[in-house]
């Protein structure tokens, strides 16, 4: 286990152990964690360098900084590889996703204890970010849904810092993106 929270993230190394620190916080590990994947036996490791280090990026300008503010927490979801993607959108061997969870640069968290949306707010007013969508909140559950924070790597194309809910459409029973963090669709 080495410490590589120092080390920056534009030279982080080819090979990191999975218990090698990242962060204050977090392993590098953390990075690839999925329930889903051990289940069904997908090897979620990096595709590439340039996806480990648009993580380790993304977990130092973006988890560390709630965790700071927020305490302890595990992230749902940082990196998926393809294979992973295709599991959790029941996709056929040929389709690519696009999502930006493939290439290092997205996290999905929820905090115990904190309102998904709140936690969504926090971070539009504190973090630097590309996309802050609030999916799947519920009012009614407070702590229902998690928040999709990206976040591009210096040197990628700017961030958009677009505000997005993926909620239920009351009127069509359907779930749809709508700009700004709202609960639901009247």
């Amino acid at each position: 286990m080495a410490d590589l929270s120092n080390v920056s993230w534009d030279q982080f190394p080819a090979r990191a152990e999975p218990a090698d620190q990242v962060s204050p916080n977090f392993r590098f590990y953390e990075l690839t964690k999925s329930d889903v994947a051990l289940r069904r036996g997908i090897n979620n490791r990096f595709a590439s360098v340039a996806h480990a280090r648009a993580a380790v990026n993304l977990c130092r300008r973006v988890l560390q900084p709630i965790r700071d503010q927020f305490g302890r927490y595990t992230p749902n979801s940082v990196y998926r590889c393809q294979d992973l993607e295709r599991a959790l959108k029941g996709k056929t061997a040929r389709w690519v996703s696009s999502s930006q969870h493939t290439v290092g640069q997205a996290c999905d968290v929820t905090i115990p204890g904190v309102a998904t949306i709140e936690l969504a707010r926090w971070a539009a007013e504190h973090l630097e970010f590309d996309q802050i969508i609030c999916e799947c909140y519920d009012p009614k559950v407070p702590s229902s849904g998690w928040v999709h924070v990206s976040l591009r790597p210096p040197g990628a194309p700017a961030n958009r810092g677009e505000l997005l809910s993926y909620v239920m459409d009351k009127r069509t029973g359907k779930f749809a993106y709508v700009k700004g963090l709202q609960p639901a669709v009247a």
